[in-house]
């Protein structure tokens, strides 16, 4: 098992992952809803940037990609409780890996939720389900971290559903052929019927305001859910 120190990293320039993520909530326009109706009783109050969603149609759907095992998933195999899903790489070189120790110590909070920690890579090329078997067991990652990785159609299509931000770049200095994946970077909480309830970025997050961002999102109703109740 790879150690975090171990694991294959690359340079990237601080700035870009912000800009994308900005990029990414401007480009989501209207389907970001911050909840002004719903059932708000005895839910947790979301955190500063925790968006909660209204319409979970808007944002995630169904995917089809291959676990860090070489065995194909689907949505449908994580119906068993809520998931903590991100979208990243296993050359990232701070980003990806801090909001992997972010999560593990959130999901260690006292009375938070059980959820199942899902990471999407971005970056199927190099992240063959043997690399990605190697990442999740990182020293520090979450317990249990599940690894997907597939075709550069799959992941783009997953990518799509979630509006995520993502392109290629070389990376300068190094040999021709050397890149790094730029993309924006969110937490998606999803229930167990794979809807999306809550969205959290990760720049500036805490394992105690993502706590509490998943909380409040899946303590929270949605209107269509209230209205189905």
């Amino acid at each position: 098992m790879k150690s975090a120190a171990e694991t294959p990293r690359r340079n990237l320039t601080g700035a870009i992952v912000p800009a994308l993520a900005a990029a990414a909530v401007a480009g989501a326009g209207a389907l970001f809803l911050v909840i002004n109706n719903g059932d708000f009783s005895g839910a947790t109050a979301a955190p500063q940037g925790c968006i909660l969603m209204n319409g979970a149609e808007n944002i995630g759907g169904p995917f089809a990609l291959i676990d860090e095992n070489g065995t194909r998933v689907t949505q449908a195999d994580f119906s068993e409780g809520p998931s903590l899903l991100y979208f990243g790489f296993t050359h990232c070189p701070d980003v990806c890996p801090t909001t992997m120790y972010t999560v593990a110590e959130a999901m260690a909070q006292p009375g938070g939720y059980d959820l199942q920690a899902v990471m999407i890579s971005l970056d199927p090329a190099r992240d063959t389900p043997a690399v990605m078997r190697a990442y999740v067991r990182t020293d520090g990652f979450p317990s249990g971290l599940v690894g997907l990785t597939g075709a550069e159609a799959q992941v783009n299509a997953v990518a799509d559903e979630f509006k995520v931000v993502h392109s290629t770049a070389p990376i300068e200095g190094r040999p021709a052929g050397e890149y790094t994946v730029n993309h924006s970077s969110f937490l998606y909480v999803m229930d167990e019927h794979w809807r999306t309830r809550a969205i959290m970025p990760t720049q500036n997050a805490t394992p105690a305001t993502i706590a509490q961002c998943i909380a409040a999102g899946l303590e929270h109703v949605p209107q269509e859910l209230a209205r189905a109740g």
